[in-house]
């Protein structure tokens, strides 16, 4: 494992390298889980996680899944609207975007799921210009990992 990665339980029917889901809270079941701390605690709300990897051999039976397995996690890579000029490596705090339309191709790039204002954010890599839009005249998609 590589730092930003931890182990976690996953559906194994859901377990699937490169699988991205966004935690949404503990469940009722998996208040009284055994398995507890090494499923959900840690996991933060509204967080969006990948995983990296599955060890199949190892299975748990679960009450709300049926049956987990055993991953590797991180939070995931989002892709959101910045300024452009920005460069690979560098590391911000993200302000976020003021923009309520829903119908714009470009809301999940403004108002992304999985970071919010005040986090820290690093560069990954540009993913391309952000056009269709008059609020984001100058801005680029950005491949970002969330801190």
């Amino acid at each position: 494992m590589t730092d930003g990665e931890r182990v976690g339980l996953v559906p194994s029917s859901l377990a699937k390298r490169g699988f991205k889901f966004t935690f949404e809270g503990v469940s009722e079941p998996c208040k009284t889980c055994k398995l507890r701390s090494a499923c959900v605690d840690g996991l933060e709300m509204g967080r969006v996680y990948e995983v990296v990897e599955v060890n199949r051999k190892k299975r748990f039976p679960c009450p709300l899944h049926g049956e987990v397995v055993l991953t590797t996690l991180r939070k995931a890579h989002i892709l959101v609207a910045l300024p452009s000029g920005l460069i690979e490596g560098a590391t911000m705090q993200y302000k976020g975007m003021e923009c309520e339309d829903i119908s714009c191709k470009n809301y999940p790039y403004c108002k992304p799921e999985g970071v919010v204002p005040g986090d820290k954010i690093k560069i990954v890599r540009e993913v391309g210009p952000l056009s269709g839009c008059s609020k984001v005249v100058g801005f680029k998609i950005y491949e970002v990992e969330v801190r």
